[in-house]
C-alpha cells in the first residue's frame, strides 16, 4: 500500500499530535510512506529557523521519494482545467500531488478537504 503525505499531516505530526504520530509511525516503519516534490518543497518553505530547516531536510532525505514524470504534470494541468471549469480553483501543487497519487495507484493522506474535488483520487482516512 503507498501512501502519499500531504503538507497539511506533517505539519501536525511535526508538532507531535500523538495520534498522527503514533499512525505515521505505524505506516513509515511497514514502508508505506512516500513523498513528493511539491510536499517537500512546501515543508521547507515554512522551516522557522536555519536549524529547523537542516534538521526537516535531513529527516525528509529518509523517506522514499516518487518522482515527478512529465505524465504526472499534464494530468495535474488537466484535473486543474476541469476544476476550474467548475469553478473550484486548487493550488497547482495540490493538483500535482493528486496527480502523482492517482498514477501510482496510491491513496493521498490529507487534511485539505479541497482534494475531495478530484476525481479517481484515494483518500486515506486519518485516525481522530
Amino acid at each position: 500500500m503507498k501512501i502519499i503525505v500531504d503538507t497539511s499531516v506533517w505539519i501536525e505530526y511535526l508538532k507531535n499530535s500523538p495520534t498522527i504520530a503514533e499512525n505515521l509511525d505505524q505506516q513509515l516503519l511497514a514502508g508505506n510512506i512516500f513523498t513528493v516534490g511539491p510536499v517537500i518543497a512546501e515543508l521547507l518553505q515554512g522551516a522557522r529557523t536555519e536549524k529547523d530547516y537542516r534538521i526537516l531536510k535531513n529527516s525528509i532525505d529518509g523517506l522514499p521519494f516518487i518522482e515527478t514524470t512529465f505524465e504526472d504534470w499534464t494530468l495535474a494541468g488537466e484535473i486543474s482545467h476541469k476544476l476550474r471549469r467548475k469553478g473550484v480553483t486548487l493550488p497547482i501543487t495540490d493538483c500535482v500531488i493528486a496527480a502523482v497519487a492517482i498514477h501510482q495507484n496510491a491513496s493521498l493522506m490529507t487534511y485539505d478537504r479541497h482534494f475531495a474535488n478530484i476525481p479517481n483520487l484515494k483518500l486515506e482516512n486519518i485516525p481522530e
